[in-house]
């Protein structure tokens, strides 16, 4: 990933303005979480003994739903898990377009998908509808990709509100600290949390390759995770709340920029992972670019699954996004090579979500963002590859190694994440905010179905 590329979610707002959107958090229109760092979002634009298997989420059912078909994705362990079967789950996706205003036509992008990949079942958003902050109008599409067998990935941060900053200058002040509540994000994830409860949420992504220019503020990150589990937890306990006994509690991801390849990565995996299951993501995914030659992309992705197996995280690794940029491929086609077998190659990777649909010219596989748009020789390598998968190796639960926090990463200082204080976000934060329940509901509009 090149540092001096653009991020899309940088932003210089005071934190007087900031104020300002927490108070109006659920009335501002939805804007988009940004794609890697180094290129526009699908968008026009010492370590403790091994322990018991740690459960980062967990789900329990009484009833099932007659609305919703997919079980939710647990995370036990290092890996995905599916909360119905108990069988591991393995993750094959794609970058979903911002495909408009019309939800019809995101349904349809995802019904195009599905008729040529059938063994895709996830896709990452990186933008909503104006809608979907809003109102339930996005329900449509989650109930197709449920009906599709498809989960999702979505969106934690925004650009027009709920950013993290791009550079120290939109902070105010310039710490840790100011730059979490600059740009409102916290109002921003507890509003997807209201509109994104559904058991085919696979994880909310609370962030992507903010490490990349902001790497001394990273505090930032556990801060917002610590804040984004609590409100939750507040949801499935306070009397108040809808979902009192009923909220699940979804994944959270962060998308890891490849700066500095695994001299970079790794120690930005041990800090997501480190301290607490409370401050820790539940996934880390890294936005891997390193696959650009099928001889040398095949000994990096080896590196990178040895040392994962190695660490045994408490918690999911994922490529959040996965593609060379085809200006750095002979030919400018991708081969896609490293989908064949990919699971059986590298077991320690739970899944990936290929980049992209449509959106950047240097990794699009349609010429649109719509669902008539016409697929590209990169694409059609892509969605070949998907036919030669392969077996999916299933594991039981293993112990897991929660990390030391590293008190430095590629020499910058990363001060302590508790210096970083949560805020008050108005109504998106109270009880009132939690989300209604996805499950059976009963007169008194509370499920029947209890997940904890």
């Amino acid at each position: 990933v090149n540092p001096t590329q653009f991020i899309s979610q940088n932003g210089a707002m005071g934190s007087a303005r900031a104020a300002i959107f927490f108070a109006i958090a659920a009335f501002v229109l939805a804007t988009s979480l940004q794609g890697c760092g180094n290129k526009p979002a699908p968008t026009p634009t010492p370590t403790p003994p091994p322990s018991p298997p740690t459960t980062t989420t967990t789900t329990t059912t009484t009833t099932a739903s007659s609305e919703w078909t997919l079980p939710p994705i647990e995370v036990k362990g290092s890996h995905l898990y599916d909360s119905k079967t108990g069988k591991e789950f393995r993750a094959k996706g794609i970058g979903m377009p911002n495909s408009g205003e019309d939800v019809k036509e995101w349904i349809a992008v995802l019904q195009r998908i599905k008729s040529i990949a059938s063994s895709l079942n996830v896709v990452r958003l990186y933008e909503l509808p104006t809608c979907a902050l809003v109102s339930d109008c996005f329900k449509g599409f989650m109930l197709e990709a449920d009906k599709l067998g498809v989960y999702v990935l979505a969106p934690g941060t925004g650009t027009t509100w709920g950013w993290l900053p791009g550079s120290a200058s939109a902070c105010t002040p310039a710490t840790a600290d100011g730059c979490y509540k600059a740009g409102a994000v916290l109002g921003w994830g507890q509003t997807i949390i209201q509109r994104f409860n559904y058991p085919n949420t696979l994880a909310i992504v609370m962030g992507n390759e903010f490490d990349m220019q902001m790497l001394p503020f990273i505090p930032a990150l556990k801060a917002y995770v610590r804040d984004l589990k609590a409100h939750m937890k507040m949801c499935n306990t306070n009397d108040a709340s809808l979902t009192k006994g009923q909220m699940r509690s979804i994944p959270l991801m962060y998308a890891c920029s490849d700066d500095r390849g695994n001299e970079g990565v790794f120690p930005k995996a041990d800090y997501m992972f480190c301290d607490t299951e409370a401050t820790s993501v539940d996934i880390f995914g890294l936005n891997v670019e390193r696959w650009c030659d099928d001889s040398a992309g095949k000994v990096v992705y080896d590196g990178i699954n040895s040392f994962i197996a190695g660490r045994q995280y408490p918690g999911s690794f994922f490529f959040s996004e996965m593609g060379c940029s085809k200006t750095n491929v002979a030919g400018h086609v991708r081969t896609w090579t490293q989908v064949h077998d990919f699971f059986n190659d590298f077991p320690a990777i739970d899944g990936f979500t290929a980049y992209t649909y449509s959106g950047n010219k240097d990794f699009d596989m349609f010429d649109s963002p719509l669902a008539n748009a016409t697929e590209n020789e990169d694409g059609h390598h892509f969605f070949s590859g998907m036919k030669a998968l392969g077996d999916e190796p299933q594991t039981n639960p293993a112990p897991s190694q929660r990390p030391t926090c590293p008190s430095t990463i590629l020499g910058d200082a990363i001060t302590s994440y508790h210096d970083v204080q949560t805020y008050n976000t108005g109504p998106a934060g109270e009880p009132s905010g939690c989300p209604k329940p996805y499950q059976n509901s009963n007169d008194d509009g509370r499920s029947d179905v209890v997940v904890v």
